[in-house]
């Protein structure tokens, strides 16, 4: 568990509503808390417009639909994900993000009431028999940057470890799983690790764990029984990029690749804001092209050979599930020489949950 401190330094206020005050999640927060100054209010709308900013903590409930499809991206492959809204915005300062487009002016936001999320998921399990569904809290948020803070992690694994072929994934950049280590069933719960070489790490994810610290989570994670998963994305191609992703890469070997439930690859994309946002850097003075999603992606001959460095690097530590998020069809058959529903080991993460109202 990460020190108070952390979160101590990095907020400035928190407010909670009065609906969220009587949850055991809201109670363990405010405690590690405390030496921050905490208002109760009614309504999102009463937060004055200084505070409407990622130093403000907002504990909440959700009031709508918390359990979505993934977005996808227009033009694009997707794996069909489903995802859960449980923290929205993130304080670990990643430069290229894509959120900074939504959610740089509003609070991190934390949902208390996940009882509603958890029965959402097992009423999607039980109308899709025999379907294997991948869901996870990492779209809009960090799954662990908060976690040690609410435990709100824990419900959703000890509630959904008994339905199998539900893969219940936490992906994180921090190293913050010790409050996970212990607790029994865990079932199919997967800690995900976002992977960059370190030299990128200290340059654009400047507030998240260090690549030593995330691997020997994994490992901690692997010894209490839990599945992990690795996601490349975005690689970014700084110079010598080809030796810094071989090396990050070999270090898997580490790992049983029975226990690695997937990995996936995505390179560097940005929106019009976001690329003003992220100023001058070398590497974005490369070629980059528009595609259908209105995101800019490296040239697809340059996409193409990064992947297949990739896949054979990743091919060597062992047969590991491994997919491109949100690529093009021509890229899948170029790097794979088939969409990812005709790989037999892909189809069961690309399988596509039909019923989840």
């Amino acid at each position: 568990m990460k020190s108070a401190d952390y979160y101590i330094n990095f907020f400035n206020v928190v407010y909670i509503t009065k609906d969220a005050l009587p949850y055991e999640a809201s109670a363990k927060a405010l405690k590690a808390l405390r030496a921050l100054p905490v208002k109760e209010i009614s309504a999102k709308d009463e937060i004055p417009e200084k505070d409407l900013n990622r130093h403000t903590l907002l504990i909440t409930t959700a009031k709508g639909e918390t359990v979505a499809r993934c977005p996808g991206s227009k033009g694009h492959v997707c794996c069909n994900y489903l995802t859960v809204d449980l923290y929205l915005g993130c304080m670990l300062d990643c430069s290229y993000c894509i959120m900074q487009g939504y959610l740089n002016f509003a609070p991190i936001t934390v949902y208390v009431n996940n009882e509603v999320a958890i029965k959402k998921i097992i009423n999607i399990r039980r109308r899709n028999p025999g379907v294997p569904i991948r869901i996870g809290t990492g779209e809009v948020g960090d799954s662990l940057a908060l976690d040690s803070l609410f435990h709100l992690s824990q419900d959703f694994i000890k509630k959904l470890a008994e339905y199998k072929d539900l893969f219940f994934e936490l992906k994180t950049k921090t190293h913050f799983v010790d409050h996970l280590l212990e607790l029994e069933p865990k079932g199919n719960a997967v800690i995900g690790f976002s992977l960059n070489p370190d030299i990128i790490i200290a340059s654009e994810e400047k507030r998240a764990s260090s690549l030593a610290e995330r691997l020997a989570a994994a490992g901690k994670a692997v010894r209490a029984g839990y599945l992990v998963s690795f996601h490349f994305d975005p690689i970014i191609l700084i110079k010598n990029w080809e030796s810094v992703y071989r090396e990050t890469v070999l270090r898997l070997a580490a790992f049983d690749s029975r226990k690695i439930a997937w990995i996936s690859l995505g390179t560097m994309r940005y929106t019009k804001f976001l690329r003003e946002q992220m100023q001058e850097r070398d590497y974005l003075y490369d070629e980059f092209v528009p595609c259908r999603d209105g995101k800019y992606r490296y040239l697809k001959p340059v996409r193409e050979r990064v992947y297949m460095l990739m896949k054979e690097w990743i091919s060597g530590i062992g047969k590991i599930p491994l997919y491109m998020c949100m690529e093009s069809t021509g890229i899948w058959r170029n790097v794979f020489g088939k969409l990812p529903g005709k790989i037999t080991e892909l189809c069961a993460i690309f399988t596509n949950v039909k019923k989840i109202r």
